[in-house]
């Protein structure tokens, strides 16, 4: 089943500071007991600090514009008496440094904690056995996760369900070649690719852009679901995968130094190539590779008679762009080297929406669990809806 709110239940609603399993600002949440041994915590102050990776590019960007936005709306009272203040950061270990901050100002109400990386759990902790309540977004932090008022973000295991989804109706077996353009090592490329793998086996469903229309793996397969052995050869024969880090650039060196041998895997079995790629920048970067003159004409020209189909996950205007047919150049590369492309919607408007559940919390308007989550849905855009979205500027 899709994952809408995924409870996590504990043995006592309140930990260090938390008061009840309601929103916790009417009943003084920073003056609860703590575990025994620790001291109590300070009372809540009305500041609310909102903390996100750096608005370089891409979704990231675009989703901490949307960020620095409702911290501005704050400020102007907007959205109650609450004062705001909008942290970035470039990785977990300078987050760190500002939620020590946070706990010398003894101003904090709140703190919606967007972590750049794994090592950002440490900051994490420190809020819960500081009593202040924060909610997790985006990169979840599984040793952290249940000090959360909520983990909320995109719902990545079905980013990749939607993936599996996209490449089986479009051919793929356990015998094709599969290249894999990997995130990084966090929970958001293990949830895509453990929802990849969870569709394959039928253990997942994919749902469509309304919501109400759910394709299972028997459906589009001819009946039959994969077995665990059948996914392991996808995933072990004729297969690549690397860590790209996000970046478009190491995406490129990536393609650079492997794309003739993903060429020979692919005709050494039925001539079919697909591309699981977890970002839009990443699906980018093999346009535009292609799109230039890296290869020469006989690379090309086995690449074109391949069948190949490529996904995609963000929602990039410029990926937006190449699916209307509106960048001539990239547009040409896909038609003449892409049997199909897509992407997995993922709004960046959430941002807003995580920063909106903390003030909810805090005013008392509904009810939680320790470390539950939440994630909004993700679906399939490509040429034949992709003019009812708007795609973020992603550089």
């Amino acid at each position: 089943m899709m994952r809408k709110v995924l409870a996590v239940l504990l043995v006592l609603c309140m930990t260090a500071g938390l008061a009840s399993c309601k929103g916790g600002k009417k009943e003084e949440p920073g003056l609860a007991e703590t575990e025994e041994g620790q001291e109590e915590a300070a009372p809540l102050g009305n500041q609310i600090y909102v903390m996100t990776a750096a608005p370089d590019h891409g979704w990231t960007g675009q989703g901490a514009a949307y960020a620095a936005a409702f911290v501005d709306e704050i400020n102007m009272g907007i959205h109650g008496d609450y004062a705001a203040t909008h942290y970035i950061a470039d990785n977990g270990e300078t987050q760190n440094e500002q939620v020590q901050e946070i706990l010398a100002n003894q101003d904090a109400a709140g703190v919606m904690f967007w972590g750049c990386d794994e090592a950002a759990g440490e900051g994490q902790q420190a809020l819960t056995d500081a009593g202040i309540p924060w909610i997790s977004y985006d990169r979840i932090i599984e040793s952290t996760m249940n000090g959360a008022v909520l983990n909320y973000s995109g719902d990545n295991w079905q980013s990749g369900v939607a993936v599996a989804y996209y490449l089986i109706t479009n051919g793929m077996t356990p015998d094709s070649t599969l290249v894999q353009f990997s995130g990084d090592a966090s929970t958001v490329s293990e949830r895509r690719l453990e929802g990849f793998q969870r569709f394959l086996m039928g253990q997942e469903d994919y749902y469509d852009a309304e919501g109400d229309r759910i394709y299972t793996m028997e459906e589009v397969n001819q009946g039959k679901i994969w077995t665990q052995e059948e996914v392991d050869r996808l995933c072990t024969e004729n297969y690549f995968e690397y860590n790209c880090e996000w970046s478009n650039e190491k995406a490129k060196e990536y393609i650079e130094s492997n794309l003739p041998s993903w060429i020979e895997a692919a005709k050494s079995t039925d001539h079919t190539m697909f591309i699981f790629s977890m970002d839009d920048e990443m699906s980018m970067a093999f346009l535009e590779v292609l799109s230039g003159d890296v290869f020469d004409e006989s690379v090309k020209g086995e690449l074109e008679a391949l069948t190949v189909y490529m996904s995609a996950v963000g929602g990039m205007e410029e990926m937006y762009a190449v699916l209307r047919g509106d960048n001539q150049e990239l547009c040409a590369a896909a038609d003449t080297y892409f049997d199909g492309l897509m992407s997995v919607y993922y709004n960046p408007v959430m941002t807003q929406t995580a920063i909106q559940k903390l003030l909810d919390y805090l005013e008392g308007t509904w009810d939680y669990v320790l470390g539950a989550e939440d994630y909004e849905p993700v679906f399939i855009v490509d040429s034949e809806n992709v003019k009812e979205y708007e795609g973020f500027i992603g550089r």
